[in-house]
């Protein structure tokens, strides 16, 4: 008789504890990581247009998810981006709709990032593509006859330096001298001035420690978990070293290049791409904030304006590119390491040694011409933005990073050919037609990589608002930014025209 009831017991419990695990079984447990967008996909049975999706759980307010428009098949694709914070846990998806009860439709596991991929970060795509479309807006822009005639103090070219420096210094200026002339050179030597004006010495041999050290950063990566494991202050470090001297940030990186390529960490296309966007990280915010800091000055602006917003766009040109190059190191590389959790202030320290060096280099300037020193003025005359070579580079680098982001040949081809268009565009000039519409036309690098950048932006949120999931809208996201840069080359192609008219007749 005991026994009969011991097992009336057991088999009560099983039945009651039963019951709760059978509905669970068919409600879905989805795995999703702490700062990507998800979707979820429903409709096509059913009128949805009164429901809201939310993500619930403890210790949080419900989060609700956006909506996009229906598609020809009635399906709906809600979206939501889980915020890098976000406590990790278990939640559930609730549906709730007029004249519908509240239904957990799935159960979600939030758990840490383990592989960034950036078409899965909208916001975070659409500031490196905000960033690429200025900057080729800004090159397109460069055409304009205002902006070919730069030119910098320069200190006296023949110095009486120590055997010890001497060699060094010889070795700079040679390999400098045998650049072809172009903007990037006429940047490389000015930016390196200041160093040149405080001691020739200096000038000679900080590419040569900026070599070491970035030996000493690829020593420090380890050869086990490679690139992403970059200690953020000394990628930091050697960042700020290339804005007070790219040459000496661009040393930098082929130390890094040549340890890490010794120690087979770059024999992949992945790997390849962010040893680049490394290389451009030290050396790019340097590089642009310079050709802002001496173009945008140039622009028809009050006065007042013109003389502080140089030098302020330039700082925030800096920072924003440092930004956007640790996006897409992070974008390229096959495991999340440290660059991924970088925080705002590692650009904020860029941009302020721009505003630190522009400081101390107008300070120089100014001394030396009070004592007369031996300065003279270094100019050029800007007969072509970019090169040729420069441009195939860029092509095959859009596409590798397209294809590491897509594993799609295809769209990788189009990607490179549609973001190449406006650079190949620079390369030749057109006689005719010749437009009287063009001759009222304000133009300025800022108020054009404005309006493109501005035009992208409208892009991206027409697209997030289609019924794609994530990945497919991130694809469209960026050949829709390349439309606005096309439309822009041929604008200023036929703008180059009457200007050059213009120049004519003067």
């Amino acid at each position: 008789m005991r026994n009969k009831l011991i097992a009336l017991l057991i088999l009560g419990t099983s039945i009651i504890l039963s019951a709760p695990m059978a509905s669970a079984a068919d409600i879905p447990l989805l795995t999703w990581e702490r700062g990507k967008e998800q979707n979820i996909v429903l409709g096509g049975y059913t009128n949805q247009s009164t429901w809201k999706i939310s993500l619930v759980g403890k210790g949080i307010d419900p989060i609700e998810f956006r909506k996009s428009s229906t598609n020809k098949a009635g399906y709906v694709v809600y979206s939501i981006a889980i915020p890098r914070d976000f406590p990790s846990g278990v939640y559930s998806v609730e549906t709730s709709g007029k004249g519908s009860p509240k239904t957990v439709v799935a159960g979600i596991r939030v758990v840490d990032l383990i592989f960034y991929e950036i078409l899965r970060v909208p916001a975070q795509l659409l500031f490196l593509l905000i960033v690429l479309v200025f900057l080729v807006t800004t090159l397109s822009t460069l055409r304009l006859s205002r902006y070919e005639h730069l030119a910098y103090l320069q200190s006296k070219s023949e110095v009486k330096l120590p055997s010890i420096f001497s060699s060094f210094y010889r070795l700079r200026r040679n390999s400098v001298a045998g650049v072809q002339k172009s903007l990037f050179k006429h940047v490389i030597k000015k930016e390196g001035e200041l160093l040149h004006k405080i001691s020739p010495s200096l000038w000679a041999v900080v590419p040569v420690l900026s070599f070491v050290f970035g030996v000493f950063i690829g020593l420090s990566t380890g050869t086990k978990l490679g690139i992403p494991n970059i200690p953020l202050y000394l990628f930091l470090i050697a960042a700020v070293i290339g804005v007070i001297d790219p040459y000496s940030g661009f040393t930098a990186i082929i130390g890094f290049g040549v340890i890490q390529t010794s120690q087979g960490n770059i024999g992949s296309v992945r790997s390849i791409g962010a040893l680049i966007s490394i290389g451009l990280a030290w050396v790019a915010p340097g590089i642009i904030s310079s050709i802002y800091r001496e173009t945008v000055g140039k622009d028809s602006a009050p006065a007042k304006a013109n003389k502080y917003l140089p030098e302020l766009f330039a700082a925030i040109s800096s920072g924003a590119i440092f930004f956007s190059c640790e996006l897409l190191i992070s974008s390229l590389l096959n495991r999340v390491g440290p660059i991924v959790n970088s925080r705002f202030d590692l650009p904020l320290v860029v941009a302020l040694t721009v505003v630190i060096k522009s400081r101390i280099e107008r300070t120089f300037d100014r001394k030396a011409l009070i004592d007369g020193s031996s300065i003279e003025v270094k100019s050029l005359v800007l007969s072509r933005v970019i090169s040729p070579r420069a441009t195939s580079v860029l092509t095959i680098f859009f596409g590798g990073v397209a294809y590491i982001w897509t594993e799609s040949l295809v769209f990788a081809i189009a990607t490179a050919v549609l973001l190449t268009v406006p650079l190949a565009a620079l390369q030749v000039r057109f006689e005719s037609p010749k437009l009287e519409f063009f001759t009222k036309i304000k133009r300025g690098i800022l108020l054009e990589s404005t309006i493109v950048a501005a035009i992208s932006d409208a892009i991206f949120f027409v697209i997030q608002s289609i019924p794609f999931e994530v990945v497919q809208k991130g694809k469209l996201i960026i050949l829709g930014a390349a439309i606005p840069l096309i439309i822009h080359s041929v604008f200023s192609s036929l703008g180059d025209i009457n200007e050059r008219e213009k120049v004519k007749s003067i």
